[in-house]
């Protein structure tokens, strides 16, 4: 900054309200700043404003995992709403370890983030509070929060449990069964709870859980058909788990979907590359990305208060037709 600020002939304070927009400068006097900026490659330290601003433009999105293609293509979307207006984006994975949650949320906070969209372990309320007390702003996804620092975004994941059932039960299936998360919390297994109530009456829901992953689906499977040999519709809480459910199927000489139809849940690209493709529940990942950031950067900046809600916006969700069912 001294350094422009040299070249111009101005005092640095003049080249910080240039650089920050803050106005009171001449036309004239912002070109030749910023010709300066430009010619002299100054880049403004980040960390140095936030010591004032106690801002650092930057948020943080937190997921269980990066093997499930669906976290990496939110991570995409909220990277491009962040930019947007003008935030960095760190991306973090907590390995679906509660221990591991609390080291990069720690890791976080003392690299000054302006936020966190977080996929939480568990129930928000024991791990994530000590955070939100000492002033970190979160979004918390698919998950209710009760906290004035906290706010929840969610997809309606009950609603597209009840989709996957009705289409399942629309083509004829009849013997039902569900991949479901083993570590999905009590109070957060909407998918499960959906595909519960969408049964018709006469129909017993049997349920499985397992990893939600393609090896947890293969397990899954398994488990299903011993207790449903005759199976002939499955709904899986994920795209990875319906695909590995797939791979299974076909191993143990069942076609997909003349034998067994499956549905899966989030539309990853995936879903659409294999053969046959899958039908699935999609999640709006790039409204999801928007309404994220928004929701953090309104939190953030105090225009929310409990008359607002803490449970966020919750966006609809859809059914898309493929070849698996």
């Amino acid at each position: 900054m001294h350094d422009v600020a040299r070249a111009v002939g101005v005092s640095t304070r003049t080249v910080s309200r240039v650089v920050n927009d803050e106005g009171g400068f001449s036309d004239e006097t912002r070109k030749k700043v910023l010709d300066a900026v430009e010619a002299l490659s100054y880049r403004p330290n980040v960390m140095a404003r936030g010591l004032i601003t106690r801002r650092t433009s930057t948020i943080a999105l937190v997921a269980p995992v990066i093997s499930d293609h669906f976290f990496p293509e939110v991570a995409d979307s909220v990277q491009r709403a962040a930019r947007e207006i003008g935030l960095n984006m760190f991306f973090a994975s907590t390995d679906d370890d509660l221990a591991v949650q609390h080291d990069v949320l720690d890791s976080l906070e003392s690299h000054a983030v302006d936020g966190v969209i977080i996929f939480p372990i568990g129930e928000a309320s024991g791990a994530l509070v000590p955070f939100a007390d000492r002033g970190m702003p979160m979004v918390v996804i698919d998950t209710p929060a009760d906290h004035p620092n906290l706010r929840m975004v969610s997809s309606d994941l009950t609603s597209g449990a009840r989709m996957a059932v009705e289409h399942l039960i629309g083509s004829g299936r009849r013997r039902l069964g569900m991949l479901a998360h083993v570590n999905s919390p009590v109070g957060r297994r909407w998918r499960e709870d959906g595909f519960c109530s969408g049964l018709p009456a006469g129909i017993k829901p049997i349920v499985v859980r397992e990893s939600a992953n393609s090896e947890g689906g293969r397990i899954g499977i398994r488990r299903l058909l011993e207790a449903l040999p005759d199976l002939d519709g499955v709904f899986a809480y994920n795209d990875m788990m319906a695909l590995g459910a797939i791979r299974e199927l076909h191993a143990q000489g069942r076609s997909v979907p003349d034998d067994v139809a499956v549905v899966g849940f989030d539309d990853i690209q995936m879903s659409a590359l294999v053969a046959p493709s899958l039908t699935t529940i999609q999640i709006d990942r790039e409204r999801l990305g928007i309404e994220a950031v928004q929701t953090l950067i309104s939190l953030r900046n105090g225009d929310l208060d409990d008359n607002d809600g803490r449970m966020g916006p919750v966006i609809p969700v859809s059914l898309i037709r493929r070849e698996s069912a």
